[in-house]
């Protein structure tokens, strides 16, 4: 399971709220999910700070995992960590 959380900032970010979540595995599969959110209202709305999701890698090796916030086709946030899966196994390399 990969587990991304955003640090930091306010609470009512509006760039951040209700963006589009991307996972790009580095094995060529990508997965979105978008929530369904009321319109933004400045010191109103929440951001979401906890996103999580699961992966199986097919073949063991190093992948280069993206996670992306978006707002229509523009990225606003994200981070990037390499994993080495060996015998079934995923370890961080480096962030």
């Amino acid at each position: 399971m990969a587990t991304a959380e955003v640090r930091n900032g306010a609470d009512d970010y509006q760039d951040f709220y209700c963006a589009k979540v991307e996972w790009t595995w580095g094995d060529g599969t990508t997965s979105e999910q978008q929530d369904d959110c009321d319109p933004y209202v400045a010191g109103t709305s929440q951001i979401r700070r906890r996103y999580s999701n699961e992966h199986k890698f097919e073949l063991p090796g190093n992948y280069d995992v993206r996670f992306s916030l978006l707002q229509g086709k523009k990225s606003v946030g994200g981070a990037a960590l390499q994993v080495r899966v060996r015998d079934g196994i995923a370890t961080v390399i480096s962030r």
